[in-house]
C-alpha cells in the first residue's frame, strides 16, 4: 500500500503535478499501484497490446499533434475562461506507400492526443509520464496526475527543443500508471 502524505503532495519536485481540489492538511492517502492486467479492460483503442502492456503501466501512443495558435484567457472565477486554440499538424509520409506518416516538429510547444481512451472510476487516479524514448529524443513534458477529457481521451502538452523532433504516427510517447484508493 502506497501512503502519500499531504507534505509529499505539496512537494512539487516529488510529485510534479497539480491538484485541483483543496485537501485538508491531516488527510492521508492510501493508494495502490494497479497491475496493468487490473485496469486493462478500462482502456480502449490500444494499438498493439504486446508492445504497450507492461507489469504496472501501459504505453500511450500519439494519435494527433496540435500546435498552439491563439492565446487562451484565464481569470480567477472562470467565467471569462477561454481555452487556447490549436491547429492540427498534418503528418507527412516519407514514401507514398508508407502506412504511417511523421510529424516533423520544429522547436515549440505542442499538444499530443493519445489513441487510447480510458474510463476512470472515482476510486482511481491516472498518472502520465513521458516515455523513455521520448525523453531520449529530446522531448520535455510535465509528468503528473491527469483527468479524462469529456470524451474519455487523454492528452498532454510537450516541448520540442531547438533541434526539433520527428514523431511517427502511433509512436509510444507516454506511459500511464493507475493508482487506486
Amino acid at each position: 500500500m502506497l501512503k502519500i502524505s499531504q507534505d509529499k503532495l505539496n512537494d512539487i519536485t516529488w510529485c510534479r503535478c497539480f491538484i485541483n481540489e483543496q485537501i485538508p492538511r491531516e488527510t492521508e492517502f492510501n493508494m495502490q499501484l494497479l497491475q496493468t492486467s487490473e485496469f486493462f479492460d478500462s482502456i480502449a483503442n490500444i494499438v498493439h497490446r504486446e508492445t504497450q502492456e507492461h507489469k504496472n503501466h501501459l504505453d500511450l501512443t500519439v494519435s494527433e499533434v496540435h500546435v498552439y495558435r491563439n492565446a487562451g484567457d484565464l481569470d480567477f472565477g472562470g467565467s471569462e475562461f477561454k481555452p487556447a486554440t490549436t491547429d492540427p499538424v498534418k503528418p507527412e509520409k516519407n514514401d507514398p506507400e508508407d502506412d504511417y506518416g511523421w510529424w516533423k516538429l520544429k522547436s515549440g510547444i505542442y499538444k499530443a492526443v493519445f489513441n487510447e481512451k480510458i474510463k476512470q472510476s472515482d476510486q482511481t487516479t491516472a498518472f502520465v509520464s513521458l516515455h523513455e524514448h521520448a525523453k531520449k529524443a529530446g522531448i520535455l513534458s510535465n509528468e503528473g496526475f491527469v483527468r479524462n477529457e469529456e470524451n474519455g481521451r487523454l492528452s498532454f502538452n510537450f516541448f520540442v527543443p531547438e533541434s526539433g523532433c520527428n514523431i511517427k504516427e502511433n509512436a509510444r510517447i507516454a506511459s500511464i500508471f493507475i493508482l487506486i484508493e
